[in-house]
């Protein structure tokens, strides 16, 4: 009954952090408007994965062992903010670059990007997340008993994931329905530029908090 009651506890407070708005989550809308609905759910995937793997970090100690060492933290803000600094120069630059040519967005991202390399970029942007870090830190310090066992962990780890996973999979099936690419075809340029925006900024806070 105890591990039940830390897995709600567990499932409560991961349900609140997934769907907080972030770069993760911008990440997954992109790709949902930009791609086909079969490429867009693999950003879910890589988010998932990723997570996975964040609550297994969480659960051996080593986040809270580097938060004990801030240079490391330090160096992970660092790259993690300069992979989303990359990723919004990278969505300004090919905005500019169709406007200028006159093709259509759609059919230039969708040649340029594979079903692996949506997921690449989903589990890259979330593992060099510090954000994620900070939420499983306060998350295992706050539900996981001392006398955890590796089947509460691993029982944590595919909670965490699975809700992460619903969450992005729902996201992905909702703005990519047709009704939402329509109204996203009339704006996309502006859309594009704001969505880079975005990316740039969550990068240059990442770096400098």
């Amino acid at each position: 009954m105890e591990y039940l009651l830390v897995l709600f506890h567990v499932a409560l407070i991961w349900m609140l952090a997934v769907a907080t708005p972030g770069a993760n989550v911008l990440l997954t809308i992109n790709a949902a408007l930009n791609y086909e609905r079969r490429v867009a759910v693999f950003s879910a995937f890589g988010v998932s994965c990723a997570t996975l793997l964040w609550a297994f970090f969480g659960g051996s100690g080593l986040v809270l062992f580097l938060s004990h060492f801030p240079s490391l933290f330090g160096l992970m803000k660092l790259v993690g903010g300069s992979y989303l600094l990359y990723l919004g120069i990278r969505q300004i630059y090919l905005t500019r670059k169709i406007k200028r040519i006159g093709e259509d967005t759609e059919n230039i991202q969708s040649i340029s990007l594979s079903k692996q390399k949506v997921f690449s970029s989903a589990f890259i942007t979330s593992i060099l997340n510090p954000k994620t870090g900070f939420f499983v830190v306060s998350l295992f310090s706050i539900s996981i008993p001392e006398n955890m066992n590796s089947m509460l962990l691993l029982a944590i780890m595919l909670t965490m994931s699975l809700i992460t996973l619903s969450w992005h999979l729902f996201l992905a099936f909702v703005f990519s329905h047709q009704s939402a690419k329509n109204v996203y075809a009339r704006v996309s340029g502006q859309i594009n530029y704001i969505t880079g925006g975005l990316f740039a900024a969550f990068g240059v806070k990442v770096m400098t908090s």
